[in-house]
């Protein structure tokens, strides 16, 4: 027969019993409720049940829109700068900008005491400005790039060491900007933070990222830079053509276009829209790189161009040599 489950305080206090007895007593209270044992700890566990299933309320299309814009403005923190930018130097006399990029500290083959000479020279140097691009440091640091792995510097080391010339460079007001490059980029690709925004705000430095274009203001003058690590349009028997295209295309106000990243230095002096340009492409530290060998690429060296930019009249001095720029600039402030 059918027995019948008690409910309201009958249940209540029937439970109660049931928790506090021992098995005898429990035994003892299912007997007088004519039921079994096991009848009686299954209705004794019910009012511990979870809630009945109810299907999660979905968030509308308008609240999903709004999460989405406030992770956007979150993130924009930590990811997002201007493209187009204003820096000024008061000075009344010229001033000298090295581009410096490709340093690959880390990476087998580089020219370290090449290195430690420019950077010296460039803290002493008065009146020079540093525009430091990307990879200054190997970070190889994927698993699909093993091989170089094993052959490079520990990277808590070669970033370190990277970092502390930006810093010492930033300490000197020696330096104008900073950018990031492919192999900065490599950590943001395992881990999505942009370590070098990070460098750029501790030292108050302004940041051009992959690319930018940098309003620079010197004395009355004003010239526009556009600055990028890896460009389109590349062609191996024009090394300038890169430059002059993104000038064409997306830069027509740019005077100064430097494109990094090829590791081979060139600088071509010309006219566009009745201005007097200047295309530059940047060397390495990188002497003797094995990527660019397997690759047919001949011609690295360790040459960081240098700009001479006048504050009173529109003049630009570029040279490909960063020793050369440093002779003229020394001699440009003495008059």
């Amino acid at each position: 027969m059918r027995r019948i489950k008690p409910e309201g305080k009958l249940l209540t206090e029937l439970i109660k019993l049931w928790k506090e007895g021992d098995h005898e007593a429990k035994r003892e209270l299912a007997r007088k409720c004519d039921v079994s044992y096991q009848t009686l700890a299954n209705w004794a566990c019910q009012d511990e049940l979870p809630p009945i299933y109810e299907p999660p309320t979905d968030m509308t299309w308008q609240e999903r829109l709004q999460v989405l814009k406030d992770i956007n403005r979150a993130t924009d923190v930590h990811h997002d700068i201007p493209r187009r930018m204003s820096i000024t130097i008061d000075t009344d006399k010229p001033i000298g900008i090295c581009f410096f990029a490709d340093g690959q500290l880390g990476e087998p083959g580089v020219d370290y005491d090449s290195f430690e000479r420019d950077v010296n020279v460039l803290v002493s140097t008065d009146g020079m400005k540093t525009a430091a691009g990307g990879d200054g440091y190997s970070n190889i640091i994927q698993p699909a790039k093993i091989g170089s792995s094993h052959n490079q510097a520990p990277i808590c080391i070669q970033k370190a060491f990277y970092y502390q010339t930006i810093e010492r460079l930033a300490r000197a007001d020696k330096l104008l900007f900073i950018g990031t490059g492919n192999h900065n980029w490599f950590s943001y690709l395992v881990d999505g933070e942009d370590w070098d925004l990070e460098l750029s705000k501790r030292l108050n430095v302004v940041y051009t990222k992959h690319g930018a274009m940098v309003y620079l203001r010197v004395g009355e003058m004003v010239y526009p830079i556009f600055r990028q690590h890896k460009g389109r349009w590349n062609s191996q028997m024009n090394l300038t053509s890169s430059c002059k295209q993104y000038q064409r295309y997306h830069f027509p106000d740019a005077r100064i276009l430097v494109i990094e990243h090829d590791h081979v230095a060139d600088v071509e002096q010309y006219t566009y829209n009745a201005k007097e340009c200047v295309a530059i492409r940047t060397g390495t530290y990188a002497v003797r790189s094995d990527f660019a060998q397997s690759n047919g690429f001949y011609g690295s060296k360790v040459e960081n161009p240098v700009i001479v930019l006048y504050p009173y009249e529109d003049r630009i001095v570029p040279f490909k040599s960063m020793y050369d720029g440093i002779e003229f600039l020394r001699n440009a402030r003495r008059e």
